[in-house]
């Protein structure tokens, strides 16, 4: 998730003075004892994070979400996925590291199904052709190898 972070700065998608909100599983192996305890305190992460803006004072403060792949999986399960909808339109950047092609598709679809705005995909067509068929448009970019 620092990658991450670090790259967010590196393009201006998170700036000095943004609050983040790192949404992350605290738990390398999940079995399924604790899959509902997992799913549990994902969704309390959640909740705290809505009511951080609700909380907040400065009507001009930038929030951004940070979440991994294996939290995500959770978040995008349907008795969660309108929760994680909910915060992330309502922060000005959301970094989603670590992810599959198939989560990528469905945070696309699941933006452009729940907010009806439109969503672009960028890929390079190698695996993530699920991903850009979601998108309102999709970028596909080929680099070029100079040899």
């Amino acid at each position: 998730m620092e990658t991450a972070i670090n790259i967010g700065y590196a393009c201006s998608l998170l700036r000095q003075g943004m609050k983040q909100i790192c949404i992350a599983v605290n738990v390398d192996i999940i079995t399924q004892d604790s899959q509902k305890l997992v799913k549990e305190d994902i969704l309390m992460q959640i909740t705290d994070a809505c009511q951080m803006f609700k909380l907040e004072k400065d009507p001009h403060a930038a929030f951004a979400l940070i979440i991994d792949g294996k939290t995500l999986a959770y978040a995008l399960e349907n008795d969660m996925k309108h929760d994680f909808l909910n915060l992330a339109v309502d922060c000005a950047s959301v970094i989603c590291c670590r992810v599959s092609p198939k989560q990528k598709a469905l945070v696309t679809r699941l933006v452009k199904e729940g907010t009806g705005k439109t969503t672009l995909a960028i890929g390079d067509g190698a695996n993530d052709n699920e991903e850009l068929l979601s998108g309102f448009v999709s970028v596909v970019y080929i680099p070029i190898l100079k040899i």
